[in-house]
């Protein structure tokens, strides 16, 4: 019977304890403003809604590449590692190519690819050279070189006697003190080096030379032995050619003078006319 009276005394105290505080306390206009702040997301997380492209553009638009003339062209051939030039037919890009001409040599070009697809071959002009042998009329040989274009050639020439001293020589011997009949006739050893420009014309060639020589002259006689030679003189010299060159299939035909030293010259060799 206690407990029975205990409960109902207890029912109006738990029924006051579950009223909420807002029917004393209403909340405010400001209070309502603020819950509801919180529940909205942060403006930290709005920013996600920024593309990333704003601080970081994407590699395509870092490549393109202002070329002047206010335009900007955007690279249509990513294999090109050449840079863009100005052409016939607007901006374009080099690609240099081998190909091999009737003989198998090869030869250099460069293909120009424009941004509208057209193409255009450029072939470089292909190094001429040649090389081979001569012969002059002062018993002296020679060895030549060229290297040019379709226009114009460097050559070299170097010129020596071949012909030996087979006398006994006699590096202090002296004319003065000769006890021996002397010729008239003295033996000559020189070289000469020759460089100069030519200018070709089709297949024919017209060049100049300048030419650094030495010239050994000995006396020389004959006793009842043999021969005899002795110094009669030692000197460097500067002097002049001119000639000519004449292409054929795969070989060049070589002439020079020189009037200085008064000779003539023939050579033949290979070249890639």
């Amino acid at each position: 019977m206690k407990k029975l009276v205990l409960g109902i005394l207890l029912i109006p105290t738990l029924a006051f304890s579950q009223v909420s505080n807002w029917r004393t306390n209403p909340p405010q206009p400001q209070q309502q403003s603020q819950s509801q702040t919180r529940v909205q997301p942060s403006a930290p997380q709005q920013q996600n809604n920024i593309s990333s492209w704003r601080n970081n553009p994407p590699e395509q638009s870092q490549s393109q590449l202002n070329l002047g003339r206010n335009t900007r062209i955007q690279n249509w051939n990513g294999a090109n590692q050449f840079g863009y030039y100005w052409g016939n037919w607007g901006w374009y890009q080099p690609f240099p190519y081998i190909w091999y001409d009737d003989f198998g040599l090869r030869q250099r070009s460069i293909i120009y690819i424009y941004e509208s697809g057209k193409r255009d071959t450029i072939r470089k002009q292909r190094v001429y050279t040649g090389f081979g042998l001569g012969y002059t009329n002062n018993k002296q040989v020679s060895f030549w070189g060229m290297i040019g274009n379709k226009k114009s050639y460097f050559i070299l020439d170097y010129t020596t006697t071949y012909a030996e001293d087979e006398n006994q020589y006699f590096q202090h011997g002296s004319l003065a003190t000769a006890d021996f009949p002397v010729s008239k006739e003295n033996f000559k050893k020189e070289s000469t080096v020759y460089l100069g420009m030519g200018k070709r014309i089709n297949r024919l060639g017209i060049h100049g030379m300048i030419g650094f020589g030495k010239e050994l002259v000995r006396y020389q006689g004959r006793d009842a032995i043999g021969g005899i030679s002795f110094p009669k003189s030692n000197s460097n010299f500067t002097t002049f050619k001119i000639g000519v060159t004449r292409d054929f299939k795969l070989f060049t035909i070589k002439l020079d003078t020189d009037p200085i030293r008064g000779y003539t010259q023939i050579g033949i060799g290979l070249s890639n006319n």
